[in-house]
């Protein structure tokens, strides 16, 4: 509702937009299957890996892993297959996992730093 943001309790806190638009990138279906199939996994996973896993070429997998990476949602690292190494082991495969960093979404805020003050101030009066 136009006008909401003046209101207490309806605005965004600093750092919100950040949270909300890493969220909002889970709103594509495919893109979500994609994440929590990396999230799942127990060591970070090739772009091949995934996109057989949720059934898309590995070109449109890249696409959507990379987005999860852009949204802070995912990262990435570097590594040669087991087996290869060498001259002609070929680049390192680009593999995802889990991003360290919480990202969480309140609406509206919650303030439960002030809702502790009014308890305790409530208490010390009651005595």
């Amino acid at each position: 509702m136009p006008g909401d943001s003046a209101r207490p309790g309806h605005a965004l806190a600093p750092g919100d937009d950040d949270a909300l638009d890493a969220l909002g990138v889970l709103a594509d279906p495919l893109r979500r299957a994609l994440y929590r199939y990396v999230v799942a996994a127990t060591g970070a996973v090739g772009r091949g890996e995934a996109a057989e896993a949720v059934g898309i070429q590995r070109t449109l997998a890249a696409f959507h892993l990379d987005k999860l990476v852009e949204a802070g949602l995912l990262v990435t690292e570097f590594a040669r297959p087991a087996g290869r190494s060498g001259p002609g082991a070929g680049r390192p495969a680009k593999l995802y996992r889990r991003s360290a960093a919480e990202t969480s979404v309140s609406l509206p805020p919650r303030a439960y730093d002030t809702a502790g003050h009014i308890l305790a101030d409530a208490l010390e009066r009651v005595g």
